[in-house]
């Protein structure tokens, strides 16, 4: 496969044509399945032929390091036989170290030899991600991990987890189509994550229910109640009181992110980087940018202090409604905002974006529409995309059809602008050519004929219909032999 580079905002090949990443999570959460997806070679295929180049593939910290400095190759084995599966079929790969609620314990990720609770106890509430906010074993776990608390073995943990990093990457490093490293999935505070949601519910308190001097506890109980936390989510539906909201909070969120998560990264790219020397750093927010919250990301840098080369902002973005069935009241003003933040924080970055999880949808049909206004989103701002998550079901899903979608994967010149329209199926494309082949993903190659395709901005250029094996689907290859020109490529009406 094509080498990628990083130039300023954009990805690129080797060939010099700019890429763009649009993908799918493969990650599993289940020990019982030893923290591998059961598929084969077909799913890769399949992820192909749906337009899909690259995979964010998880790993899971309790799978690599089962025991403290004891790194399982039979786990990392399985993990890189996708690796391979996903080469075959043209994907590339960026590795996930994924966790929920830190450990598996109580969710996914730490082993339980990392899990230093000091026996308080966890609280679980209606939704899963409610334990960050209200379980203390949770939270002082957390707390160990970030203090770098020694295991039983008299290493940090912080140490553990760069080690054991800097073993998968090693393990990994024949693999062609790895591009990166997604260091850790959603970084959580800890316990100085509830100055964060204290701000928030002080704000939510002054400007939605015009009260001074509010009872803290009591006001936080609401989110927890299923019933008062829709109307809790009802107080936050206009946009102007929502802007207060995540401002209020965005000092005590970027805090963490300057103070504990910059020197975290720096430590954990380090052991990357000393195995893996061009792989991409996949930088995450703190959990609360998900939603729109500005973080204050730093660029990881070296022990001299310089900034290390290849990074990419790899921010999440979901409603307030995620992982319920409310899509009555998921509001799309709210995502808009969450990405027009993430677009400030690249703006000051000035780094790629490869949104890394976005959706988490059931099979609601309400699911096609909000897949298509987050997409325009995304194709708008020209960023790559891992859609969450593969699962069972996720074929017949009504938001599968809105991400089976045309788009340039890679534009021989800088792409500018292009655009999709699910209801006639027409794709757009502007950009500025260099030498080379534009190649362009179509779900509806066999019904395209040359004809279907319209080149302005040169009288020289050339078309190519390339189906995938045994698909509908596949790629136009269109060649412009003129460079510096503003084309524009229509396909379809």
């Amino acid at each position: 496969m094509k080498k990628l580079v990083i130039d300023g905002q954009r990805f690129f090949n080797e060939d010099g044509a700019q890429v763009i990443l649009n993908g799918i999570n493969l990650v599993c959460k289940d020990k019982a399945k030893g923290y591998v997806e059961p598929c084969d070679a077909s799913l890769f295929a399949w992820f192909r032929d749906q337009g899909f180049n690259v995979v964010r593939l998880g790993l899971i910290w309790d799978g690599v390091e089962p025991e403290p400095g004891v790194y399982d190759d039979a786990y990392l084995s399985r993990i890189k036989q996708q690796v391979v599966w996903a080469e075959q079929h043209d994907l590339y790969v960026f590795l996930d170290m994924h966790q929920d609620l830190y450990s598996l314990l109580y969710g996914d990720g730490a082993p339980a030899w990392a899990t230093l609770s000091d026996d308080l106890p966890h609280v679980t509430g209606h939704i899963w991600s409610d334990a960050y906010m209200e379980s203390p074993a949770v939270n002082r776990a957390l707390d160990h991990f970030w203090r770098n608390t020694p295991a039983s073995d008299g290493i940090g943990l912080q140490d553990h987890y760069a080690a054991m990093w800097k073993h998968a990457a090693q393990f990994m490093a024949d693999c062609p189509n790895i591009i990166g490293y997604d260091m850790m999935n959603e970084p959580y505070p800890g316990t100085s994550g509830q100055e964060v949601l204290g701000t928030i519910i002080g704000a939510y308190a002054g400007h939605v229910m015009g009260i001074a001097d509010p009872n803290m506890e009591q006001l936080a109980g609401l989110w927890f109640d299923e019933e008062k936390r829709l109307e809790v989510l009802a107080g936050m539906a206009e946009m102007d009181t929502y802007r207060i909201l995540v401002d209020s909070a965005r000092e005590a969120s970027q805090i963490f992110e300057r103070e504990v998560l910059a020197p975290f990264f720096d430590k954990t790219a380090a052991a990357i980087r000393s195995v893996s020397p061009d792989g991409f750093l996949m930088l995450e927010t703190s959990y609360f940018s998900n939603m729109g919250i500005e973080s204050g990301l730093q660029l990881v840098q070296d022990s001299a202090g310089q900034t290390l080369h290849y990074q990419v902002f790899a921010p999440h973005g979901y409603d307030l409604v995620v992982d319920t069935e409310h899509y009555d009241i998921y509001n799309q003003d709210r995502v808009q905002l969450i990405f027009a933040t993430h677009r400030k924080v690249q703006e000051r970055l000035n780094v790629p974006v490869l949104v890394g999880e976005w959706g988490a949808f059931s099979q609601h049909p309400a699911t096609f529409q909000l897949s298509r206004q987050i997409i325009a989103i995304f194709e708008r701002y020209l960023w790559s995309n891992t859609y969450w998550c593969w699962c069972d079901g996720f074929k017949e899903a009504p938001y599968a059809k809105a991400l089976n979608r045309a788009y340039p994967q890679a534009t021989a010149g800088v792409l500018t602008a292009y655009r999709y329209d699910h209801d006639n199926g027409s794709l757009s494309i502007e950009f500025v050519s260099s030498v080379g082949e534009t190649l362009i993903y179509h779900p509806h190659l066999e019904s395209i004929s040359t004809s279907d395709v319209a080149v302005a901005g040169t009288d020289a250029y050339q078309i190519e219909l390339r189906p995938f094996p045994d698909s509908k689907s596949g790629h136009l290859a269109i060649t412009v032999p003129d460079q510096g020109n503003k084309i524009t490529i229509t396909i379809g009406r």
